[in-house]
């Protein structure tokens, strides 16, 4: 069996999607044991387990190719996670399957440049390619046409859902909501430790500050953030 950055891509992706599955194993395993070096060791055993599981693969090769794996997994791993910046996106796109560039600067809070050349940089590496160029709205800056980027397995789910979000983040009432429930949360649902609001009070609150667009409008955006961002909101 040879090790390919599909398999690692595969496996890392079905990590990150079950790694609760995952941290309640190790944990029940590891009831027994206490202090803090095994409290540091349980926060890294998933992690562990990642690596484990990809090495397990090579039980039935001989052991020129077993090294020839660890080799090649040591090396994919110091080219992704050299780079913060590249890691992250990596991940991203392991959780996510597709997205823009746009949305990455969005999603992880990178500049333009750091996020043009972490894609660069995976796309070097064969892990990403184009899956769609899409078409520009409507007064957008010039330049070539902003393109949907893959895993070569993503599925059409995945772009599908990467084009929504990607005119999502262009909206200027989306960004306008965002701000307003970025507020709430810093202000309000942390500040208070509280884990639900009315909807009322998401009114209130715009009221109190001067949106150019609806309020309605923007208190459904603010909604639907909160709620993506685990708060209840009240109706």
């Amino acid at each position: 069996m040879v090790l390919d950055y599909a398999s690692v891509q595969g496996f890392l992706r079905w990590d990150l999607v079950n790694h609760m599955v995952v941290t309640k194993s190790i944990r029940s395993r590891g009831k027994k044991t206490s202090g803090p070096n095994s409290r540091r060791s349980s926060k890294l055993s998933p992690y562990v387990e990642v690596y484990r599981q990809l090495l397990i693969k090579n039980e039935e090769n001989d052991l020129a190719t077993t090294l020839k794996n660890i080799q090649e997994l040591l090396s994919f791993s110091e080219k992704i996670f050299s780079s913060s910046a590249v890691a992250e996106t990596f991940l991203y796109f392991c959780l996510h399957g597709a997205a823009t560039v746009w949305v990455l600067q969005n999603e992880l809070n990178i500049p333009e440049a750091t996020t043009y050349r972490a894609v660069k940089r995976l796309r070097s590496m064969g892990i990403l390619v184009p899956a769609l160029k899409i078409t520009k709205v409507k007064n957008a800056k010039g330049g070539p046409r902003p393109t949907i980027w893959s895993l070569e397995h993503a599925s059409t789910e995945d772009i599908a859902k990467s084009l929504r979000l990607h005119y999502k983040l262009l909206s200027p009432k989306y960004k306008v909501a965002e701000e307003i429930a970025q507020t709430i949360l810093d202000e309000y649902v942390t500040k208070r430790q509280i884990s639900e609001i009315s909807y009322k009070e998401i009114v209130v609150q715009i009221n109190g500050m001067q949106v150019p667009f609806r309020t309605p409008d923007i208190a459904e955006l603010t909604a639907t953030y909160l709620h993506d961002k685990g708060v209840k909101v009240w109706r």
